[in-house]
């Protein structure tokens, strides 16, 4: 199989480099990933091979059309690998690539030759930043592969992916076992009920002990976990399946109907366990353990085909109602904008004008899908595929077509950025780069976020970790050749009102030197319910351009707060409005708007709110005081401790802003051994003194400013 790849690889060059575009056409045939003997096709191609086999000429075209026919229904599977850093996952793409005959060579880690870690830095860190797809065949199945990121501050792009696929190898060390992030994304693929095997990667390492490995997986992931495989750890690696049933209890005690025939003494078939299983591994509720060395190839045959048998679905063909979900954007180094989407039904065409769920249109006319490591051009997608989109419209979490036939719910919980810095370029000529650059990078990533300040003209860049933003200035310096200088980056804090209130400046009362009278109320709303607005004053007094310039100075306005921070969750009306015609302009109106509004919420009082982490903690049992303690120095709540395997375990809410330091100190102290789950809970009022942030300075406004505060 091997050989005929690698003939096919050939012919792609070959008839591309002598432009032999007959050849050419049948080589990238739209159905040629599914002809297991396509390779024959080659005799088309009269500058590879030897005059003597062009007489198979005929053969190939026979064998086109039959394989065609025959492969036009290939099942696909979608999966993802996930695992904490240096686990092995992208080590295991390769392996799972290189023993399906996708590719002649595993790429290396080490030497930067992944095929899904592109990034230099990737390289350079040797961990996955952004999620890649990739593709193998198996045994009549077409697997598409993701390979997804392992650090916090990547979870987003993580959940997103997760929710296309069909199911999930987790990677675990056999040496290193279960570590914090294992934790983290465990927890993920439970919340989002994706099936999941594990995979004990590195079993040829010296020193290792399985059983301490199968503990560690029961006491720190779950207990519904079934080992199959038997592992002989000699001088050869010697791997077998467990015949023994009696070690199938898991499987057994899980189904009332086999632990029923169990007891009565009746035999139990391989064929009615292997199904049970599946089933349980489908409902997220049974987790099968396989072991291997994706380094050495070693077990990785065995798990394509628990693959191929437990991730496989039967599908719906007869829905031909097209339904596709967006989950990655990317833009390529010719600046080419690809959108990834999986397609739950229906087919795709080129040149096909297709309906977003939210009513809008989109012309396919470039449309590519990943085969045999590659991305191929194609012209029709069918239902399971991973398809790549080359399109300027389509954003992320776009849902084409009928979204109602989406399986599972897109991941929604996508936490808010953090911190903030400001961000310029070292050449004060590339600023427009820059901005153009960080256009394309936002737009791949939800969670980073851009603006150019109304005033100052600074770059203000809002993001969710350290990691995160080092990934961001090195993509500037690699891919567009930006050097840029950062500020030390601060917590984003927001304000709302505390209680409602209303303000009126009035025209010709000094000391308003505007020709306008605005009166304003503000009224307090749950946090997180964002920014309301209403005007009571009639467009037949007040027309349209007056009433634009009121809602534009109160935009204005909410940028800074009474202690400088953005404003949000409450309710604003334009209740009052008073011109003088001919002097008044919308300018007046729009210039007295973010004054009356100071003033009625310094009338109303504000709370800063600072984004709140839940956190789960797990730590051994012997740190549980000084763990219950310390939360309050890193100004956290505990709400519950438990105990169980030996580990404490403490559940509360922590400020954003002091997790990294209460994770370091409890690392330092548990010497690594502690684990910290966090979700985001949302913004609530900070603890202790607000932190007031200098405003930022208007010379139009700020002496009328100073003016209304003498006299307040």
């Amino acid at each position: 199989k091997k050989l005929w790849d690698v003939l096919w690889n050939k012919g792609l060059v070959f008839c591309t480099k002598f432009k032999n575009t007959f050849a050419l056409f049948i080589l990238t045939w739209q159905e040629k990933w599914q002809v297991p003997i396509g390779a024959c096709l080659l005799c088309v191609c009269p500058q590879i091979v030897s005059p003597v086999v062009k007489v198979f000429y005929c053969w190939g075209f026979l064998c086109l059309f039959l394989a065609v026919n025959g492969g036009r229904h290939m099942k696909i599977i979608n999966i993802g690998i996930l695992a904490h850093v240096d686990a092995g996952k992208t080590t295991l793409t390769e392996s799972l690539l290189y023993t399906s005959g996708a590719i002649m060579e595993p790429g290396s880690v080490d030497k930067g030759t992944t095929r899904t870690d592109s990034m230099a830095l990737e390289r350079q860190r040797k961990i996955t930043i952004q999620a890649a797809v990739t593709s193998f065949r198996w045994k009549g199945y077409k697997v598409n592969l993701v390979d997804t990121p392992g650090h916090m501050d990547f979870l987003t792009e993580v959940h997103r992916s997760l929710s296309v696929l069909d199911g999930a190898i987790l990677v675990v060390s056999a040496k290193d076992g279960v570590q914090a992030q294992t934790r983290v994304l465990f927890h993920a693929l439970r919340k989002m009920k994706i099936p999941t095997i594990i995979f004990i990667n590195k079993i040829d390492q010296s020193g290792v002990v399985l059983e301490q490995t199968y503990q560690n997986i029961r006491e720190k992931l779950t207990e519904d976990m079934i080992v199959m495989q038997e592992v002989h750890l000699c001088s050869e690696i010697i791997l077998s399946d467990v015949a023994d049933f009696e070690k199938w209890d898991a499987v057994i005690a899980g189904n009332d109907d086999i632990l029923e025939k169990y007891l009565s003494g009746v035999p139990l078939t391989l064929w009615e366990l292997q199904k049970e299983i599946k089933r349980r591994v489908q409902r997220g509720t049974l987790f099968p353990v396989y072991h291997g060395s994706a380094k050495d190839n070693i077990g990785v045959k065995e798990l394509l085909e628990v693959i191929t048998e437990v991730f496989s679905l039967e599908t719906d063909d007869s829905q031909s109602e097209l339904c596709g979900y967006v989950f990655k954007i990317e833009y390529t180094e010719q600046k080419k904008r690809r959108c990834y989407l999986r397609l739950y039904s229906g087919t795709l065409c080129l040149r096909e004008t297709i309906l977003l769920s939210k009513k809008e249109k989109i012309k396919i006319t470039e449309m590519s899908i990943p085969f045999d490591g590659e991305i191929v051009p194609t012209d029709t997608a069918d239902s399971g595929e991973i398809v790549i989109l080359s399109d300027n419209t389509l954003k992320l979490n776009d849902v084409l077509g009928d979204e109602k036939l989406l399986p599972r719910k897109a991941w929604t919980d996508s936490p808010l950025p953090f911190f903030r810095t400001t961000i310029e370029p070292i050449k004060a000529e590339q600023r427009e780069v820059l901005l153009d650059a960080l256009t394309e990078i936002a737009d791949t990533d939800p969670l980073l976020h851009f603006m150019i300040d109304s005033i100052t003209h600074e770059i203000i860049l809002s993001f969710l970790g350290r990691v995160q933003l080092e990934v961001v200035c090195s993509l500037l310096n690699e891919k567009y050749g930006v050097e840029v200088a950062i500020k030390e980056p601060t917590v984003i804090y927001l304000e709302r009102p505390r209680k409602e209130a209303h303000y009126t400046i009035h025209i010709e009362v000094p000391p308003n030197p505007f020709w306008a009278s605005i009166g304003l109320a503000v009224t307090p709303l749950p946090v997180g319910s964002g920014i309301e607005y209403e005007s009571k004053v009639s467009l037949g007094y007040l027309n349209q351009s007056f009433q634009n310039a009121v809602m534009e100075g109160i935009r204005y306005g909410l940028e800074q707060g009474v202690y400088g921070w953005e404003v949000t969750d409450c309710r604003i009306c334009f209740e009052y409005g008073v011109y003088y015609s001919p002097v008044s302009t919308p300018a007046d109106f729009r210039f007295l708007a973010p004054v009356v509004l100071e003033q009625v919420l310094k009338k109303a009082g504000t709370q800063v709110l600072e984004p709140y982490l839940s956190f789960t903690l797990f730590a051994p049992q012997e740190y549980l005081s000084r763990a219950y303690h310390d939360a309050v120095k890193y100004d956290a709540v505990i709400e519950t401790t438990s105990l169980k395997n030996n580990e404490a375990i403490l559940t509360g809410e922590i400020p954003a802003r002091r997790i990294g330091e209460y994770k370091s100190d409890l690392n330092f102290y548990t010497n690594g051994r502690s684990v910290c789950l966090t979700e985001l809970k949302g913004y609530q009022e900070t603890s202790g003194e607000p932190v007031v942030q200098p405003r930022r300075p208007n010379s139009r406004l700020d002496k009328v400013r100073h003016m209304f505060q003498k006299i307040m």
